[in-house]
């Protein structure tokens, strides 16, 4: 089929779909070559032509296979619990399903009534709230066990518990964070989940902490997804409520049953509830096969899935297009740099290939770590982000296909829409001005050289004087995504900008996998003792927001919840963590409180940057004309647009 090309010139971002999560809006984290978006013109002058498959009938039953390219590293760690690697998520949300809220293809959270037979809610005199559950029964996991209350309760208790947090397994055991008795539970001071209840065989219900009542997202408090204990423990540990919530019958903080989690994970896959199950994982060949889950009984609008295999496929992108048009993969999806996307236009002006785009739902940026190195002063921060030019930038490295950003916020976003004019007057675009940087280096307190002098022009680098007399370097170190574009044009526009060198800053570059990468991002020293040491100040890569636009634990300054893997940036400002806190803590219907506070949380990031956006762009899959009806977005998600689609051998 022939397809126009497209101009885009803007950008808009929108939410990405995830997996059902219990603590807060999960965000994804991506290579930075991943990380494009743009828009096309509103009058839609240069829209596609119909494609033949948008009148292709639907067949009734599934057949072939559809493999998907992906420029992501898979780890093998699906769950989501101790990183959030966007290729394993993508492998997660088909594998996993059956929760008791959904999420539609515009973003909107709802009861999911194929799952939930009925429910009811009920206003406590505490100001707490309890939505009660029955789930319809005939439900199974892929190997034919059955999926009764239980699972739904312990799909919340395994993931809160003191075994899966720090002390033990050292993942996020925020499950069920929002209700009654989460905190002595995941502690392990008290052996009931007091805000769970188990009612029958088929009913359970979950209470929301008034503490935490009321929240703008109210029903992705008490959702709830079906777990394999066996899968995860070892053994089927029970699960009863003798009144005073549910418990587990044995004392699951051991070294036992960590050792049975750990057994798990390295088996690199996970139990099946949703449309998929994971057949096969080669971590060699960074392949994950997956095929139908013969149990699955359809999604909440009914659809099930019409491609028989699909498989997850690593390859590079500087060979993408190479890979689609000699078949090695069917789709390349996700693409936002200019380049790849202008040689997929040039493929599908030819027979036997497609596209789709749609907006993003994230940014490219340079996170920072703001409590180690140079980076802990937010003037550091700042001048650096004077020292690019971020529109230049974006602009070579998109194409045209892409814009700059100044917050954590897409524009296909609602609460951004109401309030782009505001937030234009009010957010710092930090443009090009070596100038501004030097002065904000000098505030910061370089003004020194090596020799403890007076800083001149030439000196090499900057020094501070610190509270122990020692001098600080000025020095950055970079932890950076290898064989990826933005890393190259970040060398060329950052770290060997002569401006910067002028101004008295070193960047030192340390390349590695992202898989790496992310290790250092996260301290994560349940992989090596190494990553909990902190090393680097600045890393390249890209966040994906889902609907769930919650980021309170994303800046919290708690101990817990950083020991739990949030607030990777290390930036302890209270405010900054209050203005957040303030966004969500509302009613479902108070939108223009919403915005407001959504405002101000912005604002206020925008001055302490933890971040620096670097781009958010125009999303394109490109695919062989075997695939038919493809019709996606950030909102609608992987699973929705593959459940719709199907192919022609």
């Amino acid at each position: 089929m022939k397809l126009k090309k497209t101009l885009v010139f803007l950008l808009v971002l929108s939410m990405v779909l995830s997996a059902f999560a219990f603590a807060c809006g999960k965000k994804t984290d991506e290579p930075a070559e991943n990380d494009t978006e743009t828009e096309a013109p509103a009058d839609d002058e240069n829209a596609e032509e119909p494609a033949d498959d948008e009148t292709a009938e639907r067949p009734t039953e599934p057949s072939g296979q559809l493999i998907i390219g992906t420029t992501t590293e898979m780890s093998g760690d699906f769950s989501g619990v101790w990183q959030n690697n966007a290729s394993d998520a993508d492998v997660r949300r088909l594998v996993q399903g059956y929760g008791t809220v959904d999420q539609t293809d515009e973003g909107e959270y709802v009861i999911d009534d194929s799952i939930v037979e009925k429910y009811d809610t009920k206003e406590n005199e505490d100001k707490s709230k309890t939505y009660t559950f029955t789930i319809k029964q005939g439900l199974k996991f892929a190997d034919g066990k059955e999926i009764t209350a239980k699972n739904y309760v312990a799909g919340t208790m395994l993931w809160a518990s003191r075994l899966i947090g720090p002390d033990f397994c050292g993942g996020k055991n925020t499950a069920g964070i929002d209700l009654v008795g989460y905190d002595a539970f995941s502690k392990g001071e008290k052996k009931e989940f007091t805000g769970i209840h188990l009612i029958d065989d088929y009913t359970f219900s979950a209470t929301i902490n008034p503490d935490n009542t009321p929240y703008f997202y109210e029903l992705n408090s008490v959702g709830a997804g079906p777990e394999d204990l066996e899968f995860w423990l070892g053994k089927d540990v029970d699960i009863k409520d003798d009144g005073d919530g549910c418990y587990f019958v044995e004392d699951i903080n051991t070294e036992e049953f960590k050792n049975a989690v750990k057994a798990a994970r390295d088996k690199k896959t996970l139990p099946s509830s949703g449309p998929y199950m994971l057949e096969k994982y080669d971590e060699a060949q960074q392949l994950a096969t997956m095929v139908i889950n013969p149990n699955f009984q359809g999604d909440r609008v009914g659809r099930k899935p019409l491609i028989s295999k699909v498989i997850l496929k690593k390859i590079t992108q500087a060979t993408q297009i190479d890979d689609l048009k000699t078949g090695g993969v069917d789709i390349i999806k996700n693409i936002g740099d200019g380049k790849t996307i202008n040689a997929g236009m040039d493929l599908t002006e030819g027979e036997g290939f497609a596209y789709t785009d749609y907006p993003r739902a994230g940014y490219g940026k340079i996170a920072f770590s703001c409590d180690v190195g140079p980076t802990q002063f937010v003037e550091v921060r700042q001048a650096l982000a004077y020292l690019l030019d971020r529109n230049d930038f974006a602009k070579q490295f998109t194409g045209g296909y892409g814009s700059v950003v100044n917050g954590p916020y897409g524009t296909a976003q609602w609460f951004y829409q109401e309030t782009q004019k505001e937030l234009d007057e009010k957010l710092n675009s930090y443009p090009y001005d070596p100038a501004k940087a030097v002065e904000l280096l000098e505030k910061a307190g370089f003004t020194l050289n090596e020799s403890g002098a007076e800083f001149k022009e030439g000196d090499g680098i900057r020094y501070k004087k610190m509270d122990d007399g020692k001098l600080m370097p000025l020095e950055i170190k970079w932890a950076s995504t290898e064989n990826n574009e933005v890393s190259d044009l970040l060398v060329v526009k950052l770290a060997e900008n002569p401006d910067l060198v002028k101004a008295g800053v070193k960047i030192q570059r340390d390349a590695m996998s992202f898989d790496e990468l992310l290790n250092w991002l996260y301290r994560d020293a349940s992989q090596d003792a190494k990553y909990g040491v902190p090393t680097y100040n600045m890393f390249n890569l890209a966040t994906g927001f889902t609907p769930w636009y919650d980021q309170k634990y994303t800046y919290s300054t708690k101990e817990e919840m950083i020991k739990m893997g949030y607030n990777t940036n290390f930036i302890f400002d209270k405010e900054l963590e209050q203005a957040a806190t303030d966004m969500v803590m509302i009613s479902p219907d108070q939108r223009d409180v919403f915005k407001d506070n959504f405002v101000k949380f912005v604002t206020r990031w925008n001055e302490m940057l933890p971040d620096l956006p670097l781009y958010s762009n125009q999303y394109h899959d490109f695919y062989n004309a075997k695939l038919k009806h493809w019709v996606t977005s950030e909102m609608k998600g992987l699973t929705a647009t593959i459940l719709d689609a199907w192919v022609t051998e």
